[in-house]
């Protein structure tokens, strides 16, 4: 039946390309092609010509609340759960995990597995639907706005999560625009449709009924190798402070390289954007960088950014953990935070982030 609505969607666009992937449940033989160049459209499309034992693709969405106490995380994946680290596989390549922050702090946490995966391309946006999962997306062809839509009454699950951007897409070291490197680190791509989004939960979790606003963000990443064979940490996170939207990426590959992203909005207008420019770094418990070995959580991250109009330096704390799976070979912490600062000597602001730290101790 969803299939059907995305042909509707396509008919009712003629005159914006379309492009329709069938990704099967279980992964395939045989080397796969991986984009790393952007082709000018389809910023928000599949990047693998298939989805082999070692590669993956996902798309993400998450609206952490301005009070903090509430946050709401969809993740869609085709790949084996086991190349991105998880201690499991789940007899499907396709799958979803929806996890959410609650009040009460309570973490609900949800798998969705499912068959058929099918993603409709529509200019730069995507909707997409996991056969049986009862969970889809859809997203405008401009990237202004997505809507996540839940409906599975075995579990008393439904609801929608609402994303209307406020700040324009970008690629790690670029603007969206044809011709530009969508690799991260070595083997890791990525492209952020939405950095930051006026964002609305209203999700009924078997009896709980949550429901708030607060800072939206949609983006996809996507391997030519497993993560944990291409990175030894990862910080990432998203958040406003004031009229300032940010995204901050620091990873440190499996060489040793350090690599880095930065971007920072005001008002909807790029202030800065690319691969340079940013520090980011662990603040206060546990702070040592690079990190050591199965060294704990830090309190919170230093942020700079140096831009052409002076350097806006951020720093965020910690709030509430969002979520903290096992993972084989390392670990895995999202936090909401607190966000404060702005440009040197200038207004400072505060505001809400969300925030994470992927360390992979053993490459397995």
């Amino acid at each position: 039946m969803y299939f059907l609505l995305l042909l509707g969607i396509a008919q009712v666009l003629p005159s914006i390309a379309q492009k329709t992937d069938m990704i099967p449940p279980v992964t395939q033989f045989g080397a796969s092609k991986v984009e790393f160049t952007s082709a000018g459209a389809g910023l928000d499309g599949p990047k693998l010509d298939k989805v082999n034992a070692t590669t993956f693709d996902w798309w993400y969405f998450d609206i952490g609340s301005e009070n903090l106490n509430a946050e709401a995380t969809l993740l869609m994946v085709t790949g084996d759960a086991f190349t991105l680290g998880f201690p499991f596989t789940l007899g499907t390549s396709n799958y979803g995990i929806l996890t959410v922050l609650q009040p009460n702090d309570t973490i609900y946490q949800q798998i969705f597995l499912g068959g058929d995966a099918t993603v409709v391309v529509s200019g730069d946006g995507s909707s997409g639907n996991w056969e049986g999962t009862g969970v889809s997306w859809t997203g405008t062809p401009d990237l202004s706005s997505y809507t996540v839509n839940i409906d599975v009454p075995l579990l008393g699950l439904e609801g929608t999560m609402t994303l209307k951007s406020i700040a324009p897409a970008h690629f790690p070291c670029s603007s969206n625009g044809a011709g530009q490197t969508e690799e991260l680190f070595p083997n890791i791509g990525w492209a952020n449709a939405i950095p930051d989004a006026v964002g609305t939960v209203d999700l009924n979790l078997g009896g709980e009924h949550v429901s708030f606003t607060g800072t939206g963000y949609h983006d996809k990443n996507w391997g030519a190798k497993r993560l944990p064979s291409t990175v030894t940490s990862w910080y990432w996170g998203h958040g406003r402070v004031g009229p300032y939207s940010l995204v901050w990426f620091d990873a440190i590959a499996i060489d040793g390289d350090e690599y880095i992203s930065g971007y920072l909005a005001k008002n909807g207008t790029v202030v800065s954007s690319g691969c340079s420019g940013i520090l980011v770094r662990p603040t206060r418990v546990n702070s040592e960088y690079p990190p050591a070995p199965l060294q704990g959580d830090p309190s919170g991250f230093h942020i700079e950014y140096t831009t052409s109009e002076g350097k806006f330096v951020v720093d965020v704390e910690n709030h509430a953990v969002a979520w903290e799976p096992p993972l084989v070979s390392g670990g895995y912490t999202r936090w909401t935070g607190n966000i404060t600062g702005g440009f040197e000597d200038q207004q400072q602001y505060t505001g809400a982030t969300v925030h994470e730290w992927i360390p992979f101790y053993f490459n397995v």
